[in-house]
């Protein structure tokens, strides 16, 4: 009988160190994020289309910016700024973000610039009821983040000049949702994880000068269906399966200065030496 009292009073002990230990056991606090961002609104919105040269009236506009740590739920207010009266919108951050899950909805605006860098984004949607705002986009920057597509619309944005999507999961391309983006200048996809870079029809992008494929696994590559007469600046190194380019020649693509014979691909030295 005095042994199961032991063995009684011994359980007892037992379970009351153990809740105990879990009652003083400290919450872990929050991991915060780093962020920096800008943003202009501007109240005077009468202009309809983006045009070459637009910088928001001083008198109507005012800028803010600011910068700190915050939690998950302060960066999604963040990102949850009023679109409405907001012409340009800059993110970053500088935090290791693998833990940060953020998804951003393009609504009814007036953006010229937005930029999202390193936000933890996992999903890009464009939700634009009418047409008003297929002329107005110019800059759309999401480096370093985990989106794996373009958004759905994104072939209705006529006044991209600039997309940048490097350092992302993206797997594919089709040049061919920029078609109606006849003023893009910048296409920066490097750093993904592309198979295929692939236009099926013909695509005009007759004021293109910087195309960056660099650091994916592209295995071949046709620029047949590609006008690009501005092209100079062309990165398609650490491809390294990537042997050749069909369609290439030096006389559709004068600006390029050519592909280092020693680089990271394994270029067929025959191909090389008639396009160089």
């Amino acid at each position: 009988m005095a042994s199961l009292w032991l063995y009684i009073l011994l359980f007892l002990n037992i379970c009351f160190y153990t809740s105990g230990a879990e009652a003083k056991a400290p919450s872990r606090p929050a991991q915060p994020y780093h962020y920096d961002y800008s943003r202009i609104q501007e109240t005077d919105q009468a202009w309809k289309c983006w045009k070459e040269g637009y910088r928001p009236p001083p008198a109507t506009s005012n800028k803010i910016h600011e910068q700190g740590n915050g939690t998950v739920a302060e960066i999604e207010r963040i990102l949850r700024f009023d679109q409405s009266n907001t012409v340009l919108f800059l993110f970053s951050s500088n935090s290791d973000n693998q833990n940060l899950h953020t998804t951003f909805t393009v609504e009814r605006n007036k953006l010229v610039r937005l930029s999202l860098d390193n936000a933890g984004l996992e999903r890009l949607e464009l939700a634009l009821l009418g047409r008003e705002n297929d002329c107005r986009l110019a800059d759309l920057s999401v480096p370093r983040n985990r989106l794996r597509d373009l958004p759905t619309g994104v072939e209705r944005l006529t006044a991209l000049r600039k997309l940048d999507y490097s350092y992302n999961l993206l797997e594919e391309f089709k040049l061919d949702r920029l078609a109606n983006a006849a003023g893009l200048k910048q296409l920066l996809l490097c750093h993904n994880r592309l198979e295929r870079f692939v236009a099926t029809e013909q695509v005009n992008l007759a004021a293109l000068h910087k195309l960056d494929l660099s650091n994916n696994r592209l295995r071949a590559l046709d620029a047949s269906y590609w006008t690009m007469p501005q092209l100079e600046t062309f990165h398609v190194d650490n491809n390294r399966h990537l042997t050749m380019i069909d369609g290439w020649t030096r006389a559709k693509f004068p600006l390029v200065k050519g592909f280092d014979p020693t680089g990271t691909n394994n270029w067929n030295q025959t191909w090389l030496k008639s396009v160089q």
